[in-house]
């Protein structure tokens, strides 16, 4: 009874430092759903179409290399996915449409139909402010350090990449304690009181540049402070 109290109570002060983030009209462009979460607490409408899906690694850092590019192709979908664990990921959830710009396949895993899916998007992607772009990454899907490295070296000036594990030598890496054991980050979507510690504020507010402190996440801090299910985006 305690844990979920204490589970709750972590939420929701979260939910509070998403809420205190001004700059609204931004436009994440991010990996999975992990990076779209402050969306999911705004009452605004979704200023990205990278909401309610993933990109393995390697299709993402294509993505935000050329993003205009890629931006500009039709959406098309395929049948399978190139991914073995693309494949296992769709057969688990039961099915779900798997998109492609040119070489690159979106995974659209919280969608029912390609209809529903090619709709959002390019509905979405009309939104998107050039000017007040966050690159929101993180080390799940077949990262790899050579992944992580290219990310850092994005020429973006708001990005950021949530890792299990420290890089000191990378600039946009904020490491996440609760996973520090595993070799990538969980759920934290749905488990997001793991992300009490982060400043939302200096990881998402347009122009705020990224803090020293949030490269070395403290454990015993995010502990020391005070997990509603899950809800996915609606329909904005």
């Amino acid at each position: 009874m305690f844990s979920k109290l204490l589970t709750w109570a972590k939420k929701s002060l979260v939910i509070l430092k998403i809420r205190k983030i001004r700059d609204r009209d931004i436009t994440i462009i991010a990996s999975n759903c992990t990076g779209t979460l402050p969306y999911r607490f705004w009452d605004t409408p979704y200023n990205s179409p990278t909401v309610n899906l993933f990109f393995f690694a390697e299709d993402y850092l294509r993505l935000v290399s050329r993003l205009d590019y890629y931006l500009s192709c039709p959406l098309r979908f395929v049948s399978t996915s190139r991914y073995d664990e693309g494949n296992d990921t769709r057969a688990a959830h039961g099915w779900y449409p798997i998109g492609k710009l040119d070489d690159i396949e979106i995974h659209f895993m919280h969608y029912h139909s390609e209809t529903e899916a090619l709709e959002k998007w390019n509905r979405r992607k009309r939104r998107i402010n050039r000017n007040k772009l966050v690159l929101a990454f993180t080390d799940r899907d077949l990262c790899t350090e050579e992944h992580l490295k290219a990310f850092d070296a994005l020429p973006y000036p708001n990005k950021f990449v949530l890792t299990a594990k420290q890089w000191p030598e990378l600039k946009s890496c904020v490491t996440v304690p609760r996973w520090q054991h595993s070799e990538e980050i969980g759920d934290a979507y749905t488990h997001y009181d793991a992300l009490l510690h982060l400043d939302f504020k200096a990881l998402y507010q347009s122009g705020t540049p990224l803090s020293d402190h949030l490269r070395e996440a403290d454990a015993a801090s995010a502990n020391a402070k005070l997990d509603s299910t899950g809800i996915m985006a609606k329909a904005r």
